[in-house]
């Protein structure tokens, strides 16, 4: 079951039309969310949003179980991007390398947090059950299933692995069917 259009309103800071979110979803910080049109959070996803919020575009499919934690800097899902089941954004995490105390009930002058902004530019696509640490996924670039991303992946590529390492790349091909369906819809936009 789905939020209905005016749950959809109370809940977020701003929302797009076409928008299905399933109710099973767990939602911390809605006001700092906003979402674009032709969106769809499938069940048991969690997105939370940290002071810098989280953003999604237009035409963004957030599959089962997907938890997006915003503590440590905005999320930025841009248009036509994908993260599949399982898979995990943290903007933020504890150095466990340096001899500092680690966890969330430890008062910060004992700890030492790496933290940062997430983005995915448009039709990136995330692999199911993959991490995603602060850094870019550039224009068309894909992330492997079960990967960890800690880097930023360059614009077109296929990355893999952990730590995620290119494997191919993508074509162009992909901006022109963008381009075509952006024609298309605001075609039948004049139409209404």
């Amino acid at each position: 079951m789905d939020y209905s259009d005016s749950e959809l309103v109370e809940i977020f800071g701003s929302v797009g039309h076409d928008v299905r979110i399933h109710k099973s979803c767990i939602i911390c910080g809605g006001k700092r969310i906003h979402i674009g049109s032709h969106v769809r959070i499938d069940c048991f996803s969690l997105l939370s949003a940290g002071e810098q919020g989280i953003s999604i575009g237009d035409h963004v499919h957030i599959a089962v179980g997907v938890c997006m934690f915003g503590s440590g800097g905005k999320i930025k899902v841009e248009d036509f991007a994908g993260i599949s089941a399982r898979t995990l954004l943290y903007t933020a995490t504890d150095d466990y390398t340096s001899g500092n105390l680690t966890g969330p009930t430890i008062p910060d002058k004992y700890r030492k947090l790496i933290a940062g902004d997430i983005v995915l530019n448009k039709h990136s696509v995330i692999g199911c059950g993959s991490v995603v640490m602060p850094c870019r996924v550039g224009v068309a670039a894909t992330v492997g299933a079960l990967s960890f991303v800690n880097r930023d992946v360059p614009d077109f590529e296929v990355v893999a692995g952990i730590p995620a390492l290119r494997r191919s790349s993508r074509g162009r091909e992909i901006l022109d069917s963008e381009k075509r369906l952006r024609e298309e819809e605001t075609r039948a936009a004049g139409s209404e």
